[in-house]
Parts: structure tokens; sequence; C-alpha cells
């Protein structure tokens, strides 16, 4: 047993040092970066580039394994060393803000999420307590840390190369991704070297509505019509977990709050001799604070967020994401069905069973999707043909002994029973075994 599974983690290792490989041709207009800068925007200003898939009419920015309910921000940098980078702006309303940098290689090299942040003179932090938005001042600064580096302050380890990456989770109002802090203009990049510049901060990308506007809207509207790819990728069944704690390694701009599990799936086995038409995850969900229902970001939860995302192996590019608020139901459980529109199962099975339903991804037969380098891809590629499931906790509790982040650190034959209940169990169900059974059909199916 023991053997299988590290035969199995080193399949996902090699699967994800593929991804690896590829994130290093990857970097910002300072480097190799094809994408330009949004439009009207310009590459040096403040905020270039933003992510997210419901204001990408075209999915040029939909990479590197995003959130789609979170949106991200970019600006690139390159500086002197001494160089101070002063950020000044209000708290949103949203479960999770942080602010990032990153080498042109996508690895984090530091930043401050929300807590971490202290307020502006007078002012409140509302992830610390309260309602108000106050005002914060954070700086970023070109070169080493002290010993004992100054609050609201992080550095870029003598890179003169970044990017430095805004985000914001689940704003309270979902149509306003800045989380009600365009007033007017999202948060203020002033550069402090030879001399003092505010940069031009560009606007925020409009949402479009309805999301069929967009081509990755589209993505849940049809079943896959698309090819075998070329280069075979090994699937198991059941799918096997890895784990992933943000380090200075990890490309895809990982967030140093994160922490990660991650699988693969195939439509391999969605054709014969398999009569499976789904793939299902069922588990304990952890607590959190559903910051839309009012309660505050501060509030005692397992973690302050988490995710589920099923996204494309080839370009890394989100179909959809579960949050916490979406998949969790009232028994504290979890139940997720990820397939081909067709066999959605119906909205009465799917509340008998407390489950929600994620799209596994296709292209409309006239679609084209971008991968890492900006080429585009047809379903004659392959796309979406696999499916990478990315499951991703942010800010766990301490006190949660059960979190990603603390059962990584267990040896790999131990961490499914250490983590219980909350371990996300998962397998590949037919239709009417999922309709008469729920999450259990993955039980009936582990050793088909």
């Amino acid at each position: 047993m023991r053997i299988a599974l590290l035969l199995s983690t080193f399949i996902l290792w090699i699967i994800t040092g593929v991804m690896t490989a590829g994130a290093q041709d990857m970097s910002w207009p300072g480097a190799t970066w094809s994408i330009p800068p949004d439009p009207g925007c310009l590459v040096n200003d403040a905020w270039s580039g933003q992510g997210n898939p419901r204001t990408d009419p075209v999915g040029i920015r939909n990479h590197a394994l995003p959130d789609w309910n979170a949106t991200y921000w970019g600006t690139y940098l390159e500086q002197s060393l001494g160089t101070v980078v002063t950020v000044h702006g209000r708290f949103p309303k949203a479960r999770y803000v942080s602010f990032q940098v990153y080498d042109l290689a996508t690895t984090v090299l530091g930043g401050l999420n929300d807590q971490e942040i202290n307020p502006d003179p007078g002012q409140n932090n509302p992830f610390r307590g309260g309602v108000t938005q106050g005002t914060f001042t954070i700086r970023m600064v070109f070169g080493f840390p002290p010993a004992s580096p100054p609050p609201n302050t992080f550095y870029t380890f003598g890179l003169t190369a970044v990017i430095l990456m805004y985000r914001v989770y689940i704003p309270e109002n979902p149509n306003d991704l800045t989380g009600g802090t365009y007033d007017p203009v999202l948060p203020t990049i002033t550069l402090e070297g030879e001399g003092k510049r505010t940069l031009a901060t560009c606007a925020p990308r409009p949402i479009l509505i309805p999301e069929e506007l967009t081509s990755n809207g589209r993505l849940n509207d049809i079943d896959f019509v698309g090819t075998v790819p070329f280069l075979p990728v090994p699937a198991l069944k059941p799918p096997l977990w890895g784990f992933q704690v943000t380090n200075p390694f990890i490309p895809f701009f990982s967030s140093r709050d994160n922490s990660y599990m991650y699988t693969l799936i195939s439509r391999a086995y969605l054709t014969p001799p398999y009569k499976f038409n789904m793939a299902v995850i069922h588990m304990r969900a952890p607590t959190f604070p559903d910051t839309r229902a009012g309660v505050p970001p501060n509030a005692n939860a397992d973690v302050r967020f988490w995710s589920f995302c099923q996204n494309d192996l080839i370009t890394t590019s989100v179909v959809r994401c579960l949050t916490d608020r979406d998949a969790a139901n009232p028994t504290g459980w979890a139940t997720i069905v990820i397939s081909d529109p067709s066999f959605r199962p119906s909205d009465p099975v799917l509340h008998q069973w407390n489950a929600a339903w994620m799209p596994w991804g296709a292209l409309q037969p006239n679609d084209v999707i971008y991968d890492l380098l900006g080429l585009p891809l047809t379903n004659a590629n392959g796309v979406f043909y696999y499916g990478f499931i990315l499951y991703r906790q942010t800010l766990a509790n301490k006190l949660y002994s059960q979190s990603i982040e603390n059962i990584s650190k267990l040896a790999i034959w131990d961490r499914r029973a250490a983590m219980g209940d909350y371990w996300p169990s998962m397998g590949y169900c037919s239709a009417a075994d999922f309709q008469t059974m729920g999450g259990n059909c993955i039980n009936k199916n582990f050793d088909k």
C-alpha cells in the first residue's frame, strides 16, 4: 500500500513539475511575458493587469490556476535597489485581501495580508475588528529585509524586477470586485528613489454580464467534443491527492497565505469499459466566516476561506470554482459533482443530497483558449480532456489540526487518517448511482 501511495504521489509530482517548467517561461513585460497590459493601460501603470474571468472577454489572463471568485491586480516594477514603493488605499469589504511580491518566475518573495497591516493613525482595520473601512499605507522596499523589519513593510530580497500583486477574495458585493474601494482609484503606488512619482492607476475592468459574453462563461454550456491530448498523462482511479504549502519555489503566483491539495481527473474513465459519468467529492467542510452573510472576517473559524476549483491542465485556466459558502451545506458536509452539462444532476437530486455541481469544462466548436505563452488552442489540442482539481485553504486557524498545512507535515501514508472526515474523498460515479446514493457512490466504485 505504501509503495502504491509513493508511486502515485511521484506521478503527481511529475505533473506538477511539467507545469512548473512551463511557468519558468512566464514573466511580466520586463522579460518574456507576451500578454500586453489591459486595454487603456500602459505597462508602467499601477495595476496594469487584472485577472478575473468575469472581466476577461477572451480569457487572455486566465492562467496560473486562479480562483474564479478572486480578483488579482498586478503591477510590473523594475527599480534600483533602495527604491521604496508606497501603497496607499482603503481596506475593502471582502473576505480576504493581501499584497504580495513575486519574482519573474511567478514565485512569491513576501508580502502582507489584511490582518498584518496596521491602519493609518486614527483609522480602523476591519479585518481586526470593527466595520469602518479605514485607510492604510504599506511599503515595499527593493532590497533585503533587516533583522527586524518595520511594520507594514516587505522586501524584494535583492531583486530589481518584480511583480506586485493585489488580491481581493469574495467582495461583499459580488458585482464590485474592489470591495467598495474604487474611490476614485485602486490603491495608489508611489515610487521614492532618485526622485518621487506616483504612477497612473488603471481603472478596474467591468464585469461582463451575462457571463456568456466571456469565453470562460461558455465553458459550462456544452459537453466535451474535443480530442485526447497528444501526450497522455497518467490519471488514477480513485484520484490521488497531493499536498502543497506555498513556499519560494512554488510557481503560478501562489499565495503565501494558502495551502493546497490537488489531483487529476481524466475523461478516460468516462468512456467504455467504464460506466462513469462524473467525478464526485465528499468531505466534512471546514468552518469559515461567511462575510456576505454579515459575519466579520476575523470571526473564529477553521479557515478564512476555502474553495474547490476545476482547471484545465494544459492551459492552467480555471473553469469554475465552488467557494465554501457555495459548497458547504447545513449538515456541515460538502458534496461536489463535476461533469458535463448532460450529466448534471437535476436540482431536486442535488438538493436531496445537499450537493453542488461544477462543470468539467468544454469549448464551443469555434472557441479558442490561450496557453501560458498566449498561443490559441482549440478542441483539436485536447484541452479539457483532463481536469486539475485544486482545493485551497486560506489562513487556516492554527488550532485547526486537520488543516492542509498541518496534514502536509505528516508522512504520506498517515495523512488521510489524520485528516479524518475532512479528507476530500473522491471517485468516479455513474449518474444513476449518484441519484440513488449521493456522495456515497464513490465508495461503491473505489475498487472497480
